[in-house]
């Protein structure tokens, strides 16, 4: 496994080389995008770890032009900025794990781990649909379709968030358990799970503040209804 860190900070991209070499993993260190970019181009990393605030381009803006030209590489953000916004924005943009500076090299490491054994089991059931009512989620495609014929495009949060609820259809899904599945972490992100489960009600249907299909369920969590 390929592992790539971008990092401008030499003590940090060191130390997180030795942790992951550790484990086996194969792993380069650049130390901005354009040269992360050059490494890319060359050979696409099992996963990206990445830093947000860097010379030439910070790491939001390289990450939108990775996805841009089509890379779907796994991202995990590196970074000291903790605010939820800026967590938002880069789960947003795709990202797979957000860590904060300074952590744990021991925890960066199970994270890039956990990231690495989700993005294998995605890909190998990537092109398995999801069916519930009178909605189809087409993980792969990062797309919901209706019965009737709406085609609704996704990020790819909003994908698992939605295929987390289409699976356990007409049961209580707690916003602790979409949290840690999600970003791991059952209370810091729990406000993240209401901003992204409004974002998908208002995609799904004309009323959002009456929702018929994810239903908030009070001290709980949600439940979706096909």
């Amino acid at each position: 496994m390929y592992i790539l860190v971008v990092e401008d900070e030499e003590l940090t991209s060191a130390m997180v080389h030795l942790a992951l070499s550790k484990e086996g993993y194969q792993v380069e260190i650049a130390d901005n995008p354009r040269a992360a970019m050059h490494l890319i181009q060359k050979q696409e990393p099992d996963l990206l770890i990445l830093d947000i605030n860097m010379p030439y381009q910070n790491g939001f803006e390289f990450s939108k032009k990775l996805r841009s030209e089509g890379y779907e590489t796994p991202i995990i953000f590196m970074t000291s900025r903790d605010a939820v916004e800026d967590r938002l924005q880069g789960f947003n943009l795709g990202a797979d794990d957000y860590i904060c500076k300074p952590f744990n090299f021991l925890e960066l490491v199970a994270r890039a781990q956990a990231v690495i054994r989700r993005t294998k089991k995605a890909t190998h059931n990537g092109n398995q649909t999801l069916r519930s009512g009178q909605f189809e989620l087409f993980p792969a495609d990062l797309r919901l379709v209706t019965s009737g014929g709406k085609d609704i495009r996704l990020t790819p949060i909003e994908t698992r968030i939605l295929r987390i609820l289409m699976e356990s259809a007409g049961q209580v899904v707690k916003r602790g358990h979409i949290s840690a599945e999600i970003w791991h972490d059952e209370e810091c992100s729990s406000n993240s799970v209401d901003v992204y489960i409004r974002r998908l009600r208002l995609k799904l249907e004309d009323d959002a503040q009456h929702s018929q299909h994810i239903i908030s369920v009070r001290g709980s969590g949600y439940k979706f209804i096909g």
